[in-house]
Order: C-alpha cells, then sequence, then structure tokens
C-alpha cells in the first residue's frame, strides 16, 4: 500500500483529501503544519508528500527546501489557494515535483500523485539497474574540462566547485548530458519529468533551464530556438 503524508491547516480540505486518497488504497498520514510535516518526512518513508503552500510554522516551499537540502527526494505535490505563476515557478525551482491550484478537481489531483510516485519508482529503479551496469556500459561520470557530472553520487562541480542543485535541476542536466548533441523539445521534458505535455507549462522548463545555465555560468546548456535544448561538451 503506497504511503502518503499529507499536511494542511485547513480540516475540510485535510478531511477531503485523507478521504479520497484512503479511497484510493493509500495509507494516509495527516498533520496541520508545515513543521509537523518536516518531522514526519524525516523520521518516516512516504511515497508522496502532499503539502499545502501556506501553513503554520513553515510553508510547503520551506518543508520542501529544507527536505531536499538534507538529502530527501520523496516526491513532493505542493497545493495552493493562490493562482500565482511565479509562486509556482519557485516551489517548483525549490525542488517540489508537482504544483497543483486547490480548484484542481479531486480525480486529476490523484492521478497527478500516481504519476509522480510511479515516476520516482521508475527512476529508483533505473539508477539501481545503472549501478549493476560495468562501466564501459554505463559511465559513471562525464567529465569536460571544467565540468564533472557523477551520475551515481548525483553530484555536478563546476570549476573545482560543487553545485546546489535541486533534484529536478540535476535530472534535467542528467538527461541532456547522457543524450548530449541531441535536441530535445520542452515538450518532451515535460512529459518525461511531469507526465504532460502541456504547451501552457512549457515556461517551467524555461525557467528551470535558465537557473541550471546560471549556475554553470551559461556554458554546455544551448538552445535550438523553435526546437528546445541540447548538450554540448565542447566549452572553452
Amino acid at each position: 500500500m503506497k504511503k502518503i503524508l499529507i499536511a494542511d491547516d485547513d480540516r475540510a480540505i485535510l478531511t477531503l483529501l485523507s478521504y479520497n486518497f484512503r479511497q484510493n488504497d493509500y495509507e494516509v498520514t495527516i498533520v496541520s503544519d508545515g513543521k509537523k510535516a518536516y518531522d514526519k518526512a524525516r523520521k518516516n518513508p512516504f511515497d508522496l508528500l502532499l503539502l499545502d503552500l501556506m501553513m503554520p510554522e513553515f510553508s510547503g516551499i520551506e518543508v520542501t527546501k529544507k527536505l531536499r537540502k538534507e538529502g530527501n527526494f520523496t516526491p513532493i505535490l505542493i497545493l495552493t489557494a493562490r493562482d500565482d505563476d511565479e509562486m509556482k515557478l519557485t516551489g517548483l525551482s525549490a525542488g517540489s515535483d508537482e504544483f497543483l491550484d486547490k480548484t484542481t478537481p479531486m480525480k486529476e489531483i490523484i492521478v497527478r500523485a500516481e504519476g509522480l510516485i510511479r515516476r520516482n519508482q521508475m527512476y529508483n529503479q533505473t539508477a539501481s539497474d545503472s549501478v549493476s551496469e560495468s562501466l564501459d556500459e554505463s559511465p559513471a561520470t562525464l567529465v569536460t574540462d571544467r565540468l564533472v557530472i557523477d551520475f551515481t553520487k548525483k553530484e555536478v562541480t563546476f570549476d573545482a566547485k560543487v553545485l546546489d542543485l535541486t533534484k529536478r535541476e540535476f535530472e534535467i542536466l542528467e538527461l541532456l548530458a547522457k543524450r548530449q548533441g541531441e535536441i530535445i523539445s520542452r515538450e518532451e521534458l515535460l512529459q518525461h519529468f511531469w507526465g504532460i505535455s502541456d504547451t501552457a507549462e512549457t515556461r517551467t522548463i524555461d525557467v528551470l533551464i535558465s537557473k541550471i545555465r546560471k549556475k554553470l555560468n551559461n556554458h554546455y546548456i544551448k538552445t535550438k530556438r523553435g526546437f528546445g535544448y541540447y548538450f554540448e561538451e565542447n566549452e572553452t
């Protein structure tokens, strides 16, 4: 049975969410503020964290930042009553995997949650399988004059400095690097990481790519206007 932690200071919403997820065979733990959510997530394994954006103690974004900084990469879906694109991008950049308005139909919330759990399981299985492969079949690192990407340790070093990347930023860089020279569209990136291909959401990809580029001093990740992004290793 899949385990989910739901955090919201609105009792009615908490009851509604917990009821519907239990009806879909989830083991549900509920808390009413961000600090309790953070403490529970640190001490217990969950398949998904469903967090309210605005909560007492810690906001959903603050909980996300704290957990990601500690290396906890449990999928996180943030719900908000605010229709604010900038806040959504802030949440995604902090390391959350999905950001939905509370007016989203319950059925869609559950489908999105299922998708996040499924992709995380597939990602973990792929990572596990890659460890067992020989290094000549699957290089553990990508090394250039200035950049080192350790795919096993999930660590990126640029100009001898270890970069502070969110999980999603690393995953996007990893995908581009492993398929270097190949142009990958925004829609494909959305489909790969979020299970959606809505062109209205491609701004999310642009913002994340911009943040990665900034950390790499605008090296390596290139744009093919009208087509997408690609990784170019030969940098000076």
